[in-house]
C-alpha cells in the first residue's frame, strides 16, 4: 500500500472536513472508520420507522454564526429558525403547568446559568452544582437542562468550560437530519469504512497504522475519536501518547446523552409540528425530569431527550430500561391510551458504543484548560481534532468541522517544511 500524505482515523465531522480540506490542498489521503457509515456521532436513520429522526446531533448550534448553516443552505436542507429561548410546555405530573410556570423555571435555569457563566468568565473553574439552588421548585428540571447541555451532572461540569462555550442562542433543527446533511455534503469523499484503526506506531519515517484489512502508510496523521475512546487504550500508539495528552483526556471526558424515540400511526398528541415537552413530576420528588420533542416537523414521533447521570444509568440498565422509563413520562402527559397507536420504539446506546463511548465532551471541574493542551499538535506530524478539541464549540458539529479543517491546514504547513527541508539537504 502506497504512502500518502495524511491518514485520517474517524469519518465523524472533524475526519470528513479534515479529508476534504486535505484534498483541496492536494494532499493524498487514507480515511479509516470503523462504522459501517460516515457522520460519527451525526447520524440520522431513516431504516428504522421509515422517516429520518438523529439518534444523534440534531442541532444547528449557533446557527447564525455556524458554518454549516451555509452548506445547509447550498444544498437546499431545510432547518427551523425557533425564536430564543423558545416557548415551551410544562408537565408537572397531575397536570400541564401554566406560561407561569414555564416563566419561572426558565427564570430559574438563566439565574444559575448566569451564576456559572460569571463564575467561570472571573477565572474560578468551579462545580457548577455548587452554585444552583437546591431548595428551589425546579431543581430537577434545571438539573435535568444542564446534563443534556453537557452529558454530565451539575457536579461534573467546569463552570470555565460553560464560559468559554461560544453561544449566539441560535438553535435551529434539521428537518432532513443532521447525519445526512454531512452525507450530502461529503458524498463521494472516499473513505475505508467498517476499518478500525487497532494500532499507530509514530516512531518510524512513516506512521504505521494496523487495520484488520492490513497496514497503512502516511506522512502525517489526524486523529478525531473521542475523547473516552482515546483514553481506553482502543487504539494501540507505539510511543504512548504522551502524559499530558493522557491527562488533558481524562479531564476532558465524553458524557452520556440519549434519546427513545416512539412512532405513531396518526397524531395522538393534538400539539402544533415541533413542540418541545418538560416533565417533571411534583407527585414524585424523586423521579428525574426529562424532555421531549413531539411531531418534529409534522412526524408522527415523540423523541425523549435523556442527559448525563440519568442517561447513563439508564442505558447500562439496559434498551428496556430506557424505554420503559420514556414511556412512562409520555404515558403520564398524553395518556396511556396512545398506545393503541404504537407503530415503533428506538432507544440509542451511545456510552456503550465502542466506536463512541459516549456523546459529547465536558470538561471537568478545575480541568477547563485541558482542551487547549488537546488543540496543540502531539508531534510536528500527529494532531488530534474534534468536538472535544474545539475551544468554544465543544459538544458540538461545527466545531468538530471547524477542528478538522485546521489539523489538516497543520499537517499541510508540516508536509511543506518536510518538503522543503529535504530539498535544501
Amino acid at each position: 500500500m502506497r504512502t500518502v500524505d495524511v491518514a485520517i482515523v474517524g469519518a465523524g465531522a472533524a475526519g470528513l472536513a479534515a479529508a476534504r480540506r486535505a484534498d483541496e490542498l492536494g494532499l493524498s489521503v487514507f480515511v479509516f472508520e470503523a462504522k459501517p457509515r460516515i457522520g460519527g456521532r451525526a447520524f440520522t436513520d431513516t431504516g428504522t420507522f421509515g422517516i429520518p429522526w438523529d439518534r444523534g446531533a440534531h442541532w444547528l448550534h449557533s446557527a447564525d454564526a455556524n458554518p454549516l448553516t451555509r452548506i445547509a443552505d447550498e444544498l437546499g436542507h431545510p432547518y427551523l429558525v425557533r425564536p430564543r429561548p423558545f416557548d415551551g410546555r410544562f408537565h408537572l405530573g397531575q397536570g400541564w403547568g401554566g406560561k407561569e410556570d414555564w416563566r419561572a423555571y426558565r427564570d430559574e435555569f438563566e439565574n444559575a446559568m448566569t451564576r456559572a457563566v460569571e463564575a467561570g468568565e472571573e477565572g474560578r473553574d468551579i462545580v457548577v452544582s455548587d452554585l444552583l439552588d437546591n431548595a428551589s421548585r425546579w431543581r430537577r428540571m434545571v438539573h435535568h437542562i444542564f446534563t443534556a447541555i453537557s452529558g454530565q451532572p451539575p457536579s461534573d461540569i467546569s463552570t470555565a468550560d460553560l464560559a468559554a462555550y461560544r453561544d449566539t442562542e441560535a438553535n435551529w433543527p434539521l428537518e432532513r437530519g443532521y447525519g445526512a446533511l454531512l452525507e450530502a455534503h461529503y458524498a463521494g469523499l472516499p473513505v475505508e469504512l467498517s476499518t478500525p484503526v487497532t494500532g499507530i506506531d509514530t516512531s518510524g519515517t512513516d506512521i504505521v497504522l494496523d487495520t484488520p484489512r492490513g497496514t497503512a502508510r502516511a506522512r502525517s496523521l489526524i486523529v478525531t475519536v473521542s475523547t473516552n475512546v482515546l483514553a481506553s487504550g482502543t487504539i494501540r500508539f507505539t510511543p504512548a501518547l504522551p502524559v499530558a495528552v493522557q491527562t488533558a483526556l481524562a479531564g476532558v471526558p465524553t458524557g452520556s446523552a440519549n434519546k427513545v424515540a416512539f412512532h405513531f400511526r396518526g397524531d395522538v398528541f393534538g400539539l402544533p409540528d415541533t413542540s418541545y415537552v418538560n416533565f417533571m413530576d411534583e407527585r414524585d420528588a424523586a423521579r428525574p425530569a426529562c424532555s421531549f420533542q413531539i411531531r418534529p416537523f409534522g412526524t408522527n414521533l415523540a423523541i425523549a431527550y435523556l442527559g448525563g447521570d440519568l442517561a447513563d444509568n439508564l442505558e447500562r440498565a439496559g434498551e428496556a430500561e430506557m424505554v420503559d422509563f420514556a414511556r412512562a413520562v409520555l404515558g403520564d402527559m398524553f395518556g396511556t391510551g396512545i398506545f393503541k397507536e404504537l407503530a415503533g420504539v428506538a432507544a440509542t446506546a451511545w456510552t456503550t458504543d465502542p466506536h463512541t463511548r459516549g456523546a459529547y465532551s465536558c470538561a471537568l471541574p478545575g480541568e477547563a484548560r485541558q482542551r487547549a493542551v488537546l488543540a496543540e499538535p502531539v508531534s510536528e506530524r500527529f494532531f488530534l481534532a474534534g468536538e472535544a478539541v474545539s475551544a468554544d464549540w465543544f459538544s458540538t458539529v461545527q466545531g468538530a468541522h471547524v477542528t478538522g479543517i485546521e489539523a489538516a491546514d497543520r499537517a499541510a504547513a508540516f508536509l511543506g517544511r518536510a518538503i522543503a527541508e529535504a530539498r535544501g539537504r
